[in-house]
């Protein structure tokens, strides 16, 4: 992993589902490009200025002076004077001007939602049950970062949110099973739709995302919610699958597999190392890290 990182088992804990789950911990620590949802290259924006200005003055002065006398004795006298002055002047300005802008917070999303986040509740890892309704919906916040010394990171918000689950492997503990998309039987939004990360002045990084989950029409079912990336805990950054559990409807049927042991991954090293208030490690660049600070169920 990028910087260095090592990683380590410590403990176990239920997953998504038997074997996958320890799919799931190794994508989440493999390289960035797993757990990374969008990156967009700056957009650079030149303007140059040219401006071309010439000057030329002739002045041509021509004095001819002829006196003749006659008597006895001739004389002539000629006097032919001639002054010239030529003045060039060329003045050349050249202006370029460079941008380089990176997209910061998108304006889109609904940056309403963030006024449902309540106070941070706690940064352990999270293991409970979020009920979505049809009319309105549960919401979960959490705090995004992802350190980089060098240049920021686009975010794309929603791709950090999964919703999972396991057809009739509930019936068939240990195997079998069909792995289903649940997050068609549901409408997630987000407080902003993409968000700028890191960099050399550690842009955004902390930010509040909320997220709105609603069940579609007739959906039912619970579901596993999983946060792509590393979840703050109190010792250490680690992945242990999904976050909990999502329902909708009657909670029928259901698709959450049957508790197994299964290794939780822990991160640490990398270098530079980079401080997060409020926890008592330091963690490594170019890693998604994130603490849960509130789960709301739907009131309806």
């Amino acid at each position: 992993m990028s910087g260095g990182m090592a990683l380590q088992e410590t403990g176990k804990r239920g997953l998504a589902y038997g074997a996958a789950a320890i799919l799931l911990a190794g994508i989440l620590v493999s390289a960035t490009l797993t757990i990374v949802p969008l990156s967009r290259a700056p957009t650079t924006v030149t303007e140059v200025s040219l401006t071309a200005t010439t000057q030329t003055t002739t002045s041509t002065e021509t004095i001819t002076s002829t006196s003749v006398t006659t008597t006895p004795e001739t004389t002539t006298s000629t006097e032919t004077t001639t002054s010239t002055e030529t003045t060039t002047s060329t003045e050349t300005t050249t202006s370029t001007s460079v941008t380089t802008d990176y997209i910061a917070v998108n304006s889109s999303g609904d940056s309403a939602l963030l006024a449902d986040c309540m106070p941070s509740q706690s940064h352990g890892y999270s293991s409970a049950t979020l009920v979505a309704g049809a009319s309105s919906p549960a919401i979960i916040c959490v705090q995004v970062y992802r350190f980089n010394s060098t240049s920021p990171f686009v975010l794309n918000a929603t791709s950090l949110l999964q919703i999972e689950g396991c057809e009739g492997c509930v019936t068939t503990p240990g195997g079998g099973g069909q792995p289903i998309d649940g997050e068609a039987n549901f409408t997630v939004a987000a407080s902003v739709d993409q968000l700028l990360l890191g960099g050399p002045a550690n842009a955004n990084e902390g930010t509040t995302l909320a997220f709105a989950i609603t069940a579609k029409p007739g959906a039912s079912g619970t579901y596993q919610l999983a946060l792509q990336g590393f979840q703050l805990g109190p010792d250490d950054p680690r992945g242990c699958g999904a976050n909990g559990d999502l329902v909708a409807g009657t909670g029928h049927p259901n698709y959450v597999p049957p508790s197994e042991g299964a290794l939780c991954i822990t991160l640490s090293g990398g270098t530079p190392q980079f401080s997060i208030p409020g926890v008592g490690y330091t963690v490594g660049p170019g890693v998604i890290f994130y603490r849960i600070i509130s789960l709301t169920n739907s009131t309806q």
